[in-house]
């Protein structure tokens, strides 16, 4: 709808900053919550830094696992003009690469210093709705991550987009998706507005698992590759959705185990004591008789 806006003449990708803008808004939250979590502020920003460089390279690195087949067929164009390399170095991006490649830079720093990945899992991973519904309203902007055709008054037109056909009425399925992010976001921060023992990023698959199959439903945009009538992110959404399942599953089974363990632990300490008692009320029974 808007793609650039021009500052002094000069044309900013309005994508850009909104995406910038949704990851500041997101930083801020998660190293505000961060020492609910036992986690550094300052570890926290650096762990976001080393997400955020996984984030890029990781949706990219999808983008073109992706689309390979078009990009083989623009070789020429993509590799060998300036347009073209710049087209593909800065466009193209699949979320979920970049999600679990955010995931493993984040990994990858508490690993280096030591710290506990799952303090910052559960700091971190209730604000990615957040910053993904922000990014939404970017494509919005931009006319990319474009919708089926749909007659008016909700389908639109993006007369202006690079990506979007501009001759047919779409549906702004960037906007349900970003609502349904910020929905996603507000009911994890009711979750885990402190210190549980629910996994977050469990929680978070289920919730966006879900969210994308809904969404997918009506994406337009084809290239990003069908198989058996199934896009590759509802594939993707698919198989993190159980995933999200069992990591929670396992979790409540390490607490309940846990929990047995301190109960079984708590009464051998109550029949020692008990024992104890038993021994020095008998110790001193004798040496009254004596």
């Amino acid at each position: 709808m808007l793609p650039y806006v021009y500052i002094f003449g000069f044309p900013l990708p309005l994508y850009g900053v909104i995406i910038a803008v949704g990851f500041v808004a997101g930083c801020l939250v998660s190293i505000f919550r961060a020492p609910k979590y036992e986690f550094n502020k300052e570890d926290c920003l650096y762990a976001l830094l080393f997400a955020i460089i996984g984030v890029v390279i990781g949706g990219k690195i999808l983008y073109i696992l992706v689309d390979l087949p078009q990009i083989i067929e623009y070789s020429s164009y993509l590799l060998g003009t300036e347009e073209g390399f710049k087209m593909l170095i800065g466009g193209g991006f699949v979320f979920y690469g970049g999600l679990f490649g955010g995931l493993l830079g984040a990994y990858i720093y508490c690993r280096m210093y030591k710290l506990s990945f799952y303090n910052f899992l559960q700091a971190a991973v209730p604000v990615v709705p957040l910053i993904h519904g922000i990014g939404r309203i970017g494509c919005f902007c931009a006319g990319c991550c474009y919708g089926i055709p749909w007659d008016p008054p909700v389908g639109m037109l993006f007369s202006a987009s690079p990506a979007a056909p501009h001759d047919v009425y779409l549906f702004p399925v960037q906007l349900l998706e970003a609502g349904l992010n910020f929905i996603l976001f507000a009911v994890m921060m009711g979750i885990f507005h402190k210190p549980r023992k629910i996994p977050a990023v469990g929680v978070y698959l289920i919730g966006y698992g879900i969210v994308r199959l809904i969404c997918e439903r009506f994406r337009y945009d084809e290239a990003r590759g069908f198989f058996l009538g199934l896009s590759t992110s509802q594939w993707i959404s698919i198989l993190v959705i159980p995933a999200g399942i069992l990591i929670l599953w396992l979790a409540h089974r390490r607490s309940k185990k846990e929990a047995l363990r301190s109960l079984q632990e708590s009464s051998e300490g109550e029949k020692e004591l008990a024992s104890g008692e038993a021994q020095n009320g008998f110790g001193s029974t004798a040496g009254e008789r004596k």
